[in-house]
Protein backbone atom coordinates (compact mmCIF):
# COMPACT_ATOMS: atom_id res chain seq x y z
CA UNK A 1 0.00 0.00 0.00
CA UNK A 2 1.04 3.11 -0.95
CA UNK A 3 0.40 6.07 1.74
CA UNK A 4 1.40 9.54 2.49
CA UNK A 5 1.46 12.77 3.77
CA UNK A 6 2.50 16.21 2.15
CA UNK A 7 1.90 18.48 4.83
CA UNK A 8 0.29 20.38 6.95
CA UNK A 9 -2.16 23.75 7.07
CA UNK A 10 -3.92 26.22 9.17
CA UNK A 11 -7.30 27.20 9.18
CA UNK A 12 -9.91 24.79 8.54
CA UNK A 13 -10.09 21.33 7.33
CA UNK A 14 -11.96 22.36 3.91
CA UNK A 15 -8.86 24.34 3.43
CA UNK A 16 -6.91 21.75 1.96
CA UNK A 17 -3.49 23.57 1.42
CA UNK A 18 -0.73 21.17 2.29
CA UNK A 19 2.60 22.90 3.08
CA UNK A 20 6.07 21.45 3.53
CA UNK A 21 6.86 24.40 5.80
CA UNK A 22 4.05 27.16 7.48
CA UNK A 23 4.80 30.55 9.85
CA UNK A 24 2.01 31.09 12.05
CA UNK A 25 1.59 33.37 15.36
CA UNK A 26 1.78 31.48 19.13
CA UNK A 27 -1.55 31.17 18.98
CA UNK A 28 -2.46 28.97 16.95
CA UNK A 29 -2.64 25.69 18.08
CA UNK A 30 -5.01 23.35 15.73
CA UNK A 31 -3.50 22.20 12.63
CA UNK A 32 -4.95 19.85 9.83
CA UNK A 33 -2.70 16.57 7.31
CA UNK A 34 -4.45 14.56 4.92
CA UNK A 35 -3.31 11.34 4.41
CA UNK A 36 -2.83 9.81 0.63
CA UNK A 37 -3.46 6.49 0.36
CA UNK A 38 -4.47 3.54 -2.31
CA UNK A 39 -6.03 1.33 0.27
CA UNK A 40 -9.04 -0.14 -1.54
CA UNK A 41 -10.14 -1.50 1.43
CA UNK A 42 -11.21 0.25 4.93
CA UNK A 43 -8.54 -0.35 7.34
CA UNK A 44 -7.81 1.21 10.54
CA UNK A 45 -4.06 3.22 10.92
CA UNK A 46 -2.71 4.80 14.01
CA UNK A 47 -0.67 8.37 13.36
CA UNK A 48 1.46 9.95 16.07
CA UNK A 49 2.35 13.27 15.19
CA UNK A 50 6.20 14.39 17.03
CA UNK A 51 7.11 18.45 17.39
CA UNK A 52 10.70 18.66 18.04
CA UNK A 53 10.91 14.93 18.40
CA UNK A 54 8.40 14.83 21.22
CA UNK A 55 5.28 12.52 20.22
CA UNK A 56 1.83 15.42 21.03
CA UNK A 57 -0.69 13.39 19.26
CA UNK A 58 -1.91 9.95 18.96
CA UNK A 59 -4.67 9.54 16.51
CA UNK A 60 -6.65 6.72 15.54
CA UNK A 61 -8.06 7.05 11.59
CA UNK A 62 -9.99 4.90 9.46
CA UNK A 63 -8.71 4.37 5.86
CA UNK A 64 -11.56 4.97 3.63
CA UNK A 65 -11.82 3.79 -0.39
CA UNK A 66 -11.81 7.51 -1.35
CA UNK A 67 -7.85 7.77 -1.57
CA UNK A 68 -7.77 9.94 1.33
CA UNK A 69 -8.67 11.29 5.39
CA UNK A 70 -8.12 14.41 6.52
CA UNK A 71 -7.77 15.06 10.25
CA UNK A 72 -6.15 17.45 13.20
CA UNK A 73 -4.25 17.71 15.60
CA UNK A 74 -3.86 20.48 18.41
CA UNK A 75 -0.29 21.60 19.56
CA UNK A 76 0.36 22.04 23.62
CA UNK A 77 0.77 25.19 24.95
CA UNK A 78 3.91 24.27 25.86
CA UNK A 79 5.46 23.40 22.25
CA UNK A 80 3.80 26.70 21.05
CA UNK A 81 7.01 28.47 21.53
CA UNK A 82 8.63 31.46 19.10
CA UNK A 83 10.94 29.90 16.43
CA UNK A 84 11.51 27.04 14.29
CA UNK A 85 10.12 23.86 15.29
CA UNK A 86 10.38 20.09 13.68
CA UNK A 87 6.86 18.28 12.96
CA UNK A 88 6.58 14.76 11.64
CA UNK A 89 4.39 11.92 11.05
CA UNK A 90 4.50 8.62 11.57
CA UNK A 91 1.99 6.05 10.50
CA UNK A 92 1.49 2.45 12.02
CA UNK A 93 -0.65 -0.25 11.58
CA UNK A 94 -2.85 -1.47 14.80
CA UNK A 95 -1.28 -4.75 16.59
CA UNK A 96 -4.84 -6.01 16.66
CA UNK A 97 -8.34 -5.90 15.77
CA UNK A 98 -9.39 -4.14 19.18
CA UNK A 99 -10.83 -1.07 19.12
CA UNK A 100 -7.82 0.77 21.62
CA UNK A 101 -5.23 -1.27 20.33
CA UNK A 102 -2.02 0.47 20.04
CA UNK A 103 0.78 1.03 17.14
CA UNK A 104 2.24 -1.57 15.76
CA UNK A 105 4.27 -2.22 12.39
CA UNK A 106 5.25 1.32 11.37
CA UNK A 107 3.81 1.57 7.69
CA UNK A 108 5.04 5.39 7.10
CA UNK A 109 7.05 8.17 8.38
CA UNK A 110 7.06 11.46 6.77
CA UNK A 111 9.50 14.06 6.37
CA UNK A 112 10.49 16.76 8.07
CA UNK A 113 7.79 19.44 8.26
CA UNK A 114 8.60 23.33 9.42
CA UNK A 115 6.73 24.96 11.62
CA UNK A 116 7.77 28.72 12.64
CA UNK A 117 6.10 30.42 16.11
CA UNK A 118 6.19 33.90 15.46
Amino acid sequence: MQIAIHGFWTTKAGDVDPQKALTTPVSDSRFFYQIRHDSKKRQKVITKIFVDEQEISLVHEWLSNDGKETNFFDIPLEYRKPGEHALKFQLYAPVSEAADAGPGELLYESETFKLIYT
